[in-house]
């Protein structure tokens, strides 16, 4: 099962820009600096605030924090109406009528991502937009969605999820995990995984 998960959600990107396999891994390698655009809620920055802390427990993840004033920010979490969201990331969702975006962007020789985008719309139920949030951070780590595990936070036909799964925390650790590098196929990533879980 966690391989299963790992190979669908780790070397099988959902969007790519076709200049890289989407099938190797991809993550972040320096620590995320995000700033907010627009104006998210209270329960919105709590949940952001909050799921910020536990991915700075992962082992081997960079970091994530708020952009101070004046400092370069590699991340940028776009609360938008929903016509300012379609004309923002029409291209990215490819023309559905998504709640939320993510889109980074790698360096195509080592697949080391360096810069992301997120887009959430803000005419959506408070719940959903929470699990949203989660979801696409989730995402911008190279992690894509998922059409098999209803209880993850990426599961694909559903918001209703509030937390990352148990699963969804052992696959954050894994790709973070030193041993998993950018760039690193399926049979690869395998071979560690066996390592390290079994």
């Amino acid at each position: 099962q966690v391989l299963t998960y790992f190979q669908e959600v780790c070397n099988q990107l959902e969007y790519t820009d076709g200049t890289s396999d989407p099938a190797l891994t991809k993550k972040w390698l320096t620590p995320l600096v995000y700033r907010i655009h627009g104006e998210p809620t209270a329960e919105e920055r709590s949940v952001l605030a909050d799921f910020c802390e536990q991915l700075n427990t992962v082992p081997g993840f960079p970091g994530i924090r708020e952009a101070q004033e004046g400092e370069f920010e590699n991340l940028t979490l776009s609360f938008l109406d929903p016509d300012s969201f379609r004309d923002r990331f029409s291209d990215v969702v490819h023309g559905e009528d998504a709640w939320g975006a993510t889109q980074y962007w790698y360096y195509t020789d080592t697949n080391e991502i360096h810069t992301a985008a997120i887009g959430y719309r803000t005419d959506i139920p408070q719940p959903d937009r929470s699990s949203i949030i989660l979801e696409e951070i989730v995402n911008t780590l190279g992690i894509s969605d998922s059409e098999r595990r209803s209880d993850s936070i990426v599961y694909q036909d559903s918001n209703d999820n509030l937390q990352p799964s148990d699963m969804d925390w052992l696959i954050l650790k894994l790709l973070y995990h030193p041993d998993i590098q950018c760039g690193m196929d399926a049979q690869q990533c395998e071979q560690i995984i066996r390592e390290l879980y079994y």
